[in-house]
């Protein structure tokens, strides 16, 4: 891939690498400062599920030549038809969830669920990450 399509890639991967930067920040907390700044990490939870499921479409659209029209779609191709490990594809659709509930205040929020999902976060998004650049030509 050469050309717009690598640069649009490229340009998602920097978004999904900052966003798990300014996560990290929130790492060395305690739950207590983590709960004091819930929005913050909610919106970090919300853009990471965001970014990577751009991502995962664009290399989904490259691999396999088809869309998906939701966030579990998206992870569940990749992981059929592009090589995303199961349990990467599991975690991602899980996150992606939380997202929801975050975004669209379905329930009430847990701020100590949301406290506590930093480092899984970051592992996972981590992860995802790193099988992306896997997947972008030339690296």
């Amino acid at each position: 891939m050469t050309g717009p399509g690598r640069e649009l890639l490229e340009r998602k991967l920097a978004f999904l690498e900052r966003f798990l930067n300014d996560l990290g920040t929130f790492e060395p907390l305690d739950r207590e400062a983590r709960r004091a700044q819930h929005y913050a990490i909610e919106r970090l939870l919300q853009l990471l599920c965001e970014a990577a499921a751009d991502v995962g479409l664009q290399i989904l659209r490259r691999k396999t030549g088809e869309g998906a029209g939701s966030y579990r779609e998206i992870f569940t191709r990749l992981r059929d038809g592009a090589g995303l490990p199961d349990e990467l594809a599991e975690g991602l659709i899980q996150a992606c969830a939380m997202r929801n509930v975050l975004t669209h205040l379905y329930d009430v929020i847990d701020l100590d669920r949301v406290a506590d999902a930093v480092e899984p976060a970051l592992r996972l998004y981590r992860r995802f990450l790193s099988w992306a650049l896997e997947h972008l030509p030339g690296r």
